[in-house]
């Protein structure tokens, strides 16, 4: 039986391509960035803007927000 992986127990991660939004590094090497995207309706600033702070303090080093 063939597998995509060597061990079904270890894994290896692959190079990537190495991308810089602002001051965070994303891909190759770099650790897995916890990032989320806003839910509010993009034309309502102050839920949208509030929405990423909460999003912030509660961990994530990426939010992605959308508008029309």
């Amino acid at each position: 039986m063939q597998f995509y992986t060597d061990s079904l127990t270890e894994y290896k991660r692959l190079k990537t391509r190495e991308v810089k939004t602002g001051d965070l590094l994303l891909g190759n090497f770099h650790p897995v960035r916890v990032q989320t995207m806003t839910t509010t309706d993009t034309m309502d600033t102050i839920a949208t803007v509030e929405q990423s702070i909460r999003c912030i303090e509660a961990g994530a080093e990426l939010v992605r927000i959308t508008a029309p």
